[in-house]
């Protein structure tokens, strides 16, 4: 596959994982009185997320590989990683930690933005 290819999958994933969490942390805000309707918008945001998360480390390593960094990986590809980790455990604490909804949501765009950074500039 093509490097862009995997940019763009890398991307979708990324807009996946971020679509994801909104809509746990809007389902956890609103609180709606009918567990009908909220329990399928959860399982569509968790699965989003779940999903998002997939294609952003497939198209990542991807991306990785066309870079020609297969045998020995930069600091900044760890740290890309860490990112990873955490934007992925913040699924759960915005289930658990709802009423923390904004500073959840400023951590993953601190994320992504943090993320977004180190891609373009590489400074590890």
């Amino acid at each position: 596959m093509s490097y862009e290819f995997y940019k763009v999958l890398h991307l979708l994933g990324l807009f996946m994982t971020f679509t994801g969490l909104t809509v746990i942390l809007i389902a956890h805000w609103t609180k709606s009185e009918s567990a009908e309707v909220t329990k399928p918008v959860r399982i569509l945001g968790s699965a989003t997320h779940g999903v998002g998360l997939v294609l952003t480390l497939v198209g990542g390593f991807g991306l990785a590989a066309r870079l020609g960094l297969v045998t020995g990986l930069p600091t900044w590809i760890y740290i890309k990683l860490t990112l990873w980790l955490i934007a992925g455990g913040l699924l759960s604490a915005a289930k658990r930690k709802a009423k923390h909804g904004l500073a959840i949501y400023t951590v993953m765009l601190v994320i992504f933005t943090l993320g977004a950074w180190i891609a373009v500039n590489k400074p590890f």
